[in-house]
């Protein structure tokens, strides 16, 4: 069933900490969109100082224009004749609102990760199967769209440089503790942990280079509590040595660090944000040069590309539903081999 075209899509955003003021500010800057509805059932979000984690650029105004406040999800649905919402709530809410935004017709935009666990996945996956009024569900991994990463999907699907002979990537973050109130990150019930909520990104991005791994092997270091502080993995993905790290156990006087090292046949290409030039391609031959990319960040590019689809322009397939299911599929892998000590292997 085609999506029913509207000539401005009536957007909705649905909690209103860091990053749903990031979605806020970008849906914002979207010709044919309209943010008409936010959504918190802490009203005080909207007046509350912004602070952000290892990101900046989250819209910080307490001016909302004609966009409607709400405390209340069904109420917001009901009144708000809604086309699409984003998602940015705790990890456990994605299932049940994802489900009930699309069976009353409404697309979603859910932040990652898609859910706890693979199985609760499917569930959201089925409601979109099942959508009435043509509603579409998109989970944000926003490095699909971030210039940095898309420069390196090219080179890697053309070959320009030869074939992968390996790939590093990682990703280390002092303890997550912006958000007000309760820390749900510390409480992996709740978010996961750092293996899902910060090390899926470039587990997601293992999956759009190189497919689904066959299989994991991870090992990790733990807290007092047993949460997980650190975790590397070695992906099997049938070719290349591929890596992973990812850690919540870095010093604040240490800072983010967001990188990746890929060694093709005929080149290296190196992201380190901390270095004077983040992102350059030293080539077997010839001299190193830093590449030109695309201005901005990949938030701006996901939804631009979601209202693309919804809009039912002919744009390429970047992120499908199944395949974010596919990478918390593969946390689940991974935090069962750090647990036990074994390679797992990971089914289709």
């Amino acid at each position: 069933m085609a999506t029913t075209k509207k000539a401005v899509k009536r957007v909705g955003i649905v909690g209103f900490g860091f990053m749903g003021r990031m979605h806020y500010g970008n849906w914002k800057k979207m010709k044919g969109a309209q943010v008409v509805a936010l959504c918190d059932k802490d009203l005080s979000q909207f007046t509350a100082p912004t602070t952000g984690g290892n990101i900046a650029g989250a819209d910080a105004t307490t001016d909302f224009g004609e966009a409607r406040i709400y405390d209340d999800f069904d109420r917001m649905l009901a009144e708000a004749d809604l086309d699409v919402i984003s998602l940015t709530l705790p990890t456990p809410l994605h299932v049940p609102l994802t489900v009930k935004a699309i069976e009353a017709g409404v697309s979603v935009l859910c932040e990652k990760p898609m859910a706890l666990h693979a199985a609760d996945c499917n569930k959201m996956i089925q409601a979109a199967r099942k959508a009435p009024r043509g509603a579409q569900l998109m989970v944000a991994h926003c490095l699909r769209f971030w210039p940095s990463y898309v420069f390196l999907k090219k080179l890697v699907d053309s070959q320009k440089y030869g074939r992968v002979l390996a790939a590093s990537f990682r990703r280390f973050s002092a303890p997550p503790g912006w958000q007000k109130g309760t820390n749900w990150f510390a409480d992996e019930a709740k978010s996961g942990g750092v293996a899902l909520d910060l090390h899926i990104h470039d587990t997601d991005m293992v999956n759009f280079l190189f497919g689904m791994p066959r299989a994991v092997t991870s090992t990790a270091a733990f807290g007092k509590g047993g949460e997980m502080l650190y975790i590397s993995t070695l992906y099997d993905v049938g070719g290349p040595a591929v890596t992973a790290e990812g850690s919540w156990a870095m010093t604040q006087t240490m800072g983010f660090e967001a990188s990746y090292v890929v060694t093709f046949e005929k080149a290296v290409v190196l992201l380190d944000g901390k270095r004077e030039k983040p992102l350059c391609v030293y080539p077997a031959k010839g001299e190193a040069f830093v590449p030109e990319l695309a201005p901005g960040e990949g938030y701006e590019y996901e939804i631009q590309w979601f209202l693309d689809v919804l809009n039912g322009k002919k744009v390429p397939s970047i992120i499908t539903p199944e395949q974010s299911r596919d990478s918390v599929k593969i946390v689940d892998a991974e935090r069962k081999s750090a647990k036990t000590g074994k390679t797992v292997k990971i089914g289709k």
